[in-house]
Parts: structure tokens; C-alpha cells; sequence
């Protein structure tokens, strides 16, 4: 593509060169990947200032510098100067890879808790009504040619476009993401045309990159502000901050999901009543002007509900879009839901028939997460069974959630059981030692700590009573655990919390003890 093409109408000026004359078949940030012929985005990020790569990249063959400080480039390339590179880049890479969004539609969902778990079910829930639908998120990205695990919950914006560039070359008709608080303040998703927008809830969170939860969740509020046209924001209104969030949907088109309680949901476009319940799911009525969806899923808790409910306005203003009558919507969406799975490391059960205890893998690592997860467990286990909790929390990352945390174990588990998530470069008894104060005094002498994970695992399956429930929190679907070694050096190792409770679960069936 032409310079003159990818930049026409954007915020941009040319320095140096002539945009009809110099040829951009590439577009990078990392000058170790720079191709003859790239645009390479020269730009300060957290940790770096591309600007020093400059010089690397024009010796491999880099066609345009794309910065906010041009004085910084070489004479002999073509320099593009912006204010706003993160912003520029957005666009520019979404117009290189022949604007994919534009060619698909595109749900964006963002809040602090259910984002996965949203994504996972629109995109199953189009790809059964028979409209392929890709999926970028924390747990897995699905590019239409192949599933593999994801590094990030929302890629660079580069990689961004080219991921839903690839889903409009293996024939995907929609997409749907996940889009972080970090992506959204880093303008990552910017440059896409997204169909809906999807808002879950609002607690605190990341406080060691926000700072304060007013920039938190004015980064949240971003993707209602990317809306345009008719694009609905999706809002999970039960939420107080999230509804009153409806003034910041950029398509004037607020779409608010309550749950129906006493026959009663005021100010609603979907509702949603949740007739019974189990340990094993809940049997849901979800309804809108005219129309109703019932199914059971396997899915635990009333903000579960809401994240079915959600996702099901979602897809129902997908398929509206890709021309579906609402009648066949109703049936096909019903007979979608009545498949759908629980997504890995989401209250996600690891426990099988033989088993005398149920155990439950969840990604809960914010105070708000471990309460919901927690209390919904504990409304549909059997009275007086023993409730069991398994967590840590992370290294260098928010330090002020560490004791909420612990009061949330105190106040909803009878046992509790702390040690390492990531630790990363902290040492794990530093991370303990702040989760303590959130347990009251009387319950830190039952309380037990391990800091090899593996070990914790398997003494609080070994030691729960029978008829109880374990529920491990913190890593969901991570494969991975990151520490420093003996050494000092930051590693990480394979650790999956499913392998080692299912290992413990069948060592408790032979008849080991703690």
C-alpha cells in the first residue's frame, strides 16, 4: 500500500519523503522484526523508547518512521510525525490489514469480573447458530484457522488487526474480544469498528497501574465511547456504576440486563430469572420484548446469570445484524445455550462421580471475584457442608487488594488455605504476610499457609471433610507459574491448578490422608 493511502485523513504530517512514492508493506513497533519495506512505529511504552531503534530499523530496510518526535530519524527514509502514536499506529495498522473489523462483526467486552467467561459464551453461542466467530481473550485466541493460547488478555494494536485479519481470511462472519483497562487507556483498540460493546461490572482493580478507580474506570467507560452508529453498550445494570455508565455509549444506544427479582425489573431491555439453581448450574429465563430463551447452563451464581444473559443480548444483536429474524433468533440462541460449556479456569469443576468432595478451579484474584465466586458455591452447596478456599495473590502487581482479600475468605470459607500465585520477583511470604491482617485475629491460627502451591492443593483436598467443597482461586486457566529461582532470576514453570487437584482428588479416592 501506498504511504499516501495508509495516512490519507489521518492525524499526520509528512517530514521527510514522498507519501506517492514510498511503499509500506509492513507495520512494527519491535525493530528486531522490521521487514524491508515496514512502517516502524518509533514510540515511548512503559519500559522502552523506540525512538533509540530507530537507527535498527533503518538498516533493516524500514520505509517509514512513524513517531512523535521526528527530529530523532535519519535523513535518506520517510519520517510521519503525530501527536498520538499509539493512537496513529491503531489506525494505521487497521488500514494496512484492509480494515478487518469493518469486515466482520465485531463485540468488544470489557469489565473488572466475566470477560472471559462472556466471550467464551458469544463465541460459542455463534458458532452453534452456524456464524463463525473468532475469539481473542485472556484464555485463548481463536483465529479461525487454529485455537492456541492467548499471551495477553488484548494483543498491541498491530497484532490486534492482524489477528481479525486472519479470521476474515478463514471465512470467520463476526469476532468477539476481550478488551482490558490497559488496552483501552493505551488506545490498543482504537482503530476497530466494533458492533457491540459489553460492560459486566466495575470493582476496584490494577490500582498499581490506574492509580485511582476514577482512571480505572474512565479506561473501562472508553469502550462505550468507541460505540458508533447504532452499536449497543451492553450494560450490566444491577450494577450501579455500570448503569449509570449508559451516558458514556458514544451510539446513544444503552442496552440495559437486570435480573428479574419478585416479577419486578424496572428500566430493562433484557431481563433474566433464574429458576433454579444447583451445584452442577442454573436453569434460566431470559426474556426480551416479546421473546423468551430458557436453558440451563453450567455456570454458577447469579453474576453468572448475568454474564448468560449478557452474552445472549450480544449475539442477538449480532445475528440481528447478519440479517437473522428475531423468531429464528430465539429458537436457535435457545438451542445454542443449551449446549454451552463452562470456559476453562471459570468456576470450572475438577471433580468427578467417584469423588466425595467437589472441587472447583477459578481465575477469582480481586476481593469482589473471590466474594462472588465464594458466595455463590456456598448458596447451592448442601447445609453445613465445609467450604474450602485455596489462594494467593500476585506479585508486583496491586498490593491494596491483598488483606481485602483475606476478609473475603474469612467472612464466606470455613477453611482457608493461603500461598503462592505468581509471586513473581516478591518473595511469597511478603504476599502472605499482607493477605493476614485481612483475617481476623481468631481465624489466623486455623488458617494454613503453604507457599509451594502443589502442597496447598493437595492438603486442603486431603484434608476437606467429605461432602465439602475446595474451591482453588487465583490462576483459572494460567499454565504457568512465575518466581524468582535460587538465582534470583524471574523463571516460569509449568503449573496447572487442574492437574494438581485432579492428582490429590485421586490420591483421596485411594485412601491417602493428609
Amino acid at each position: 500500500m501506498l504511504l499516501a493511502e495508509l495516512i490519507e485523513g489521518l492525524p499526520v504530517s509528512v517530514v521527510h519523503g514522498d507519501p506517492a512514492l514510498v511503499r509500506v508493506s509492513d507495520i512494527t513497533e519491535d525493530s528486531r522484526t522490521v521487514l524491508p519495506g515496514a512502517m516502524f512505529v518509533a514510540r515511548a511504552g512503559l519500559t522502552a523508547d523506540g525512538t533509540r531503534f530507530i537507527a535498527d530499523a533503518v538498516r533493516a530496510g524500514a520505509a517509514v518512521i512513524l513517531t512523535e518526535r521526528p527530529e530523532t530519524c535519519p535523513d535518506g527514509v520517510a519520517v510521519v510525525a503525530c501527536d498520538e502514536a499509539p493512537l496513529c499506529m491503531a489506525l494505521c495498522a487497521e488500514r494496512l490489514f484492509g480494515n478487518p473489523s469493518g469486515r466482520l462483526l465485531v463485540a468488544g467486552v470489557t469489565g473488572t469480573n466475566g470477560k472471559s467467561t462472556v466471550a467464551h459464551l458469544v463465541h460459542g453461542l455463534m458458532n452453534r447458530v452456524g456464524v463463525r466467530c473468532g475469539m481473542i481473550g485472556t484464555v485463548l485466541i481463536d483465529d479461525g484457522s487454529e485455537s492456541a493460547p492467548s499471551p495477553m488478555t488484548t494483543p498491541p494494536a498491530i497484532e490486534l488487526s492482524r489477528t481479525l485479519a486472519t479470521m476474515v481470511d478463514a471465512g470467520c462472519e463476526a469476532a468477539v474480544m476481550e478488551v482490558s483497562s490497559h488496552a483501552l487507556d493505551q488506545r490498543r483498540a482504537d482503530a476497530i469498528a466494533f458492533d457491540a460493546g459489553i460492560f459486566t461490572n466495575i470493582t476496584g482493580d490494577h490500582a498499581d497501574y490506574h492509580k485511582t478507580f476514577e482512571a480505572y474506570l474512565t479506561a473501562k467507560r472508553r469502550l462505550l465511547g468507541l460505540l458508533r452508529g447504532d452499536a449497543p453498550g451492553i450494560l450490566n445494570a444491577d450494577d450501579a456504576v455500570v448503569a449509570a455508565s449508559a451516558e458514556a455509549v458514544a451510539s446513544g444506544r444503552p442496552v440495559l440486563c437486570r435480573e428479574l427479582v419478585g416479577g419486578v425489573a424496572a428500566d430493562a431491555d433484557w431481563t433474566f430469572e433464574r429458576i433454579s439453581r444447583s451445584i452442577e448450574g442454573e436453569s434460566l429465563a431470559i426474556r426480551t420484548a416479546g421473546h423468551e430463551i430458557r436453558a440451563t447452563v453450567p455456570l454458577i451464581g447469579g453474576f453468572n446469570a448475568m454474564n448468560v444473559c449478557q452474552a445472549v443480548a450480544a449475539a442477538w444483536w449480532l445475528l440481528d445484524r447478519a440479517g437473522m429474524d428475531k423468531p429464528e433468533r430465539a429458537s436457535r440462541i435457545g438451542q445454542a445455550l443449551s449446549l454451552a460449556t463452562a470456559p476453562t479456569g471459570r468456576v470450572e469443576p475438577v471433580h468427578g462421580a467417584g469423588d466425595d468432595v467437589r472441587v472447583f478451579v477459578d481465575f477469582a484474584h480481586t476481593d469482589d471475584a473471590l466474594d462472588r465466586v465464594l458466595s455463590a458455591v456456598r448458596a447451592v452447596s448442601e447445609p453445613g457442608s465445609e467450604l474450602t478456599v485455596v489462594f494467593g495473590c500476585g506479585g508486583d502487581r496491586d498490593t491494596e487488594k491483598r488483606p481485602r482479600m483475606g476478609a473475603v475468605a474469612a467472612a464466606n470459607a470455613d477453611r482457608i488455605v493461603l500461598t503462592s500465585d505468581n509471586p513473581r520477583s516478591e518473595p511469597p511470604s511478603t504476599i502472605i504476610d499482607a493477605i493476614l491482617p485481612g483475617i481476623p485475629k481468631e481465624r489466623r491460627g486455623g488458617t494454613l499457609v503453604h507457599t509451594a502451591r502443589e502442597i496447598a492443593i493437595r492438603e486442603a483436598i486431603l484434608g476437606a471433610a467429605a461432602g465439602g467443597v475446595v474451591v482453588i482461586a487465583g490462576k483459572g486457566h494460567e499454565t504457568d507459574q512465575v518466581s524468582r529461582n535460587s538465582s534470583g532470576r524471574l523463571v516460569s514453570r509449568r503449573f496447572v491448578d487442574q492437574e494438581y487437584a485432579r492428582a490429590a482428588l485421586a490420591d483421596r479416592r485411594a485412601g491417602v490422608t493428609a
